[in-house]
């Protein structure tokens, strides 16, 4: 019964884990290559780059895939749509690109960003084939439509950062790899657009699309303004050391989390109609999660300066301190993300952008206060906010369901406190051996610890995905 989750779930995970695991390989070369500043600045424009992206898509695929039929000129009319709002955004990024320079006093930012706007005009053609191809559970395909151009990609990033280009390799990159998913999946896809006419009305579309726009936009406000304050209160420097940090930080969400919630929200869908299945069905994404996420973040975060050292070089050791102190809380947050996904699949879209609202304005008010006093403030108020704010965070998930927060805790415990005991051991280890020999340490401690957390729970562990495949 596992089998079509583990499928789906699986692909989606292996392919963003391997892309996730050669962006990290090819750290050491690019590290080298270019400075934090050079990071920090491709950030700062970034951040303009990936709001217009989530305007792209809008949510409006998610909608096509919760309806019951395929109605081709429905399917034709989002297509269109989106392909007019991508061209729109285009033109936003060439508009706000001299007023991004001149604010964080950085002339390049504007060459970079008219370089990346054309990225949500290729994400938004390419939004509908994708959706098609999820609805018809052809995720495999999907993933590796994403390996390939996230591996053509990095291929760009090295041959054009060994070459002296620069932070224009980091450019190449994100364009490589949008253009590529792009092609591809029009081709792959089932979906074939028609002649723009005719449309169909997308009221209801409209609608699930505006709340989730709303979530999105505000979710991602929440992930970048710290890259923003810091870019613009402690320099680009500081920013690049930041965003290092989080490249780390963020693999687990790429390759674990990311996929776990998108193929969660087509069985929550299936179950809309039975809430306690619902609610047993977050608390087994929450079990799954906290093991495969807790372990890895708990133990990298204990020896990160000696692994950054390795890894990047002691220019980077600032990055190493700013993963250390925001490791926990975000892997709190990853553990219990698919309660977004949850109130999607049950049309609860306004509950959930109330939800992320709320969260953001208290996190960016947390690290507002908290970047005054440093980069490392900032990290540590990340890991205390997500910890303050999880119990408030988990009482919106039972509002449509009959959950009970004991029970996620209950079902976190074990490999939380599996994670502390390795996160000691290696800590204590870090103090008494080199940098290559911790290295080797965290590589043994890992497997081991996800064996001691998940060996005693496998009769929970399959009746977990048991109940996520249907």
């Amino acid at each position: 019964m596992a089998r079509s989750f583990l499928v789906n779930a699986g692909a989606l995970g292996v392919s963003r884990l391997f892309l996730s695991v050669s962006q990290v390989l090819a750290l050491p070369v690019v590290a080298r290559y270019l400075g934090p500043a050079e990071f920090g600045d491709m950030a700062i424009a970034m951040t303009v780059v990936i709001f217009t992206q989530l305007l792209s898509d809008a949510g409006l695929g998610r909608s096509l895939i919760r309806q019951p039929t395929i109605v081709d000129p429905e399917w034709n009319s989002v297509f269109w749509l989106l392909a007019g709002v991508g061209i729109a955004l285009m033109f936003a990024i060439l508009l706000i690109a001299p007023g991004w320079s001149l604010f964080y006093d950085r002339p390049q930012l504007q060459a970079l960003l008219w370089a990346l706007a054309p990225m949500p005009f290729f994400g938004a053609i390419s939004a509908v084939p994708i959706a098609r191809m999820e609805r018809d559970g052809q995720f495999p395909k999907v993933a590796l439509i994403r390996t390939v151009a996230g591996v053509l990609g990095l291929v760009g990033l090295l041959g054009l950062t060994i070459s002296g280009f620069g932070v224009w390799a980091l450019v190449a990159q994100q364009l490589i790899v949008i253009v590529v998913q792009a092609a591809w999946a029009t081709i792959s896809s089932a979906f074939r657009p028609g002649l723009p006419r005719r449309f169909t009305p997308l009221g209801g579309h409209i609608r699930f699309a505006s709340d989730n726009v709303g979530v999105s936009v505000i979710y991602t406000a929440q992930r970048q303004a710290p890259v923003m304050l810091i870019g613009a209160l402690l320099g680009a420097a500081p920013a690049g050391f930041f965003v290092m940090a989080n490249r780390f930080l963020n693999l687990p969400r790429f390759a674990v989390s990311g996929p776990v919630s998108q193929v969660a929200y087509v069985r929550m869908a299936a179950q809309q109609q039975d809430r306690a299945r619902l609610a047993e069905t977050y608390i087994a994404t929450c079990h799954l999660l906290s093991i495969v996420v807790f372990v890895p973040l708990a133990i990298l975060a204990a020896g990160a300066i000696p692994v950054f050292n390795v890894v990047l070089s002691d220019t980077w050791e600032a990055a190493a301190v700013v993963f250390f102190l925001a490791a926990p809380g975000i892997a709190i947050e990853l553990a219990t993300s698919t309660l977004g996904v949850l109130l999607q699949a049950v049309d609860q879209t306004r509950l959930r952008l109330w939800m992320v609202i709320e969260r953001t304005l208290l996190r960016i008010a947390a690290v507002a206060i908290a970047v005054q006093f440093g980069l490392e403030a900032v990290a540590l108020t990340m890991t205390l906010f997500a910890i303050a704010y999880t119990p408030r965070y988990l009482s919106f998930a039972q509002r449509v369901t009959p959950l009970r927060q004991a029970d996620v805790y209950r079902a976190m415990a074990l490999p939380t406190l599996a994670s502390a005991l390795a996160a000691a051991a290696v800590f204590w280890a870090s103090m008494h051996f080199s940098d290559w020999q911790m290295l080797a340490i965290a590589g043994i401690a890992i497997p081991v610890t996800l064996a001691a957390a998940a060996l005693p729970r496998l009769k929970r562990i399959r009746s977990d995905l048991a109940l996520l495949s249907g």
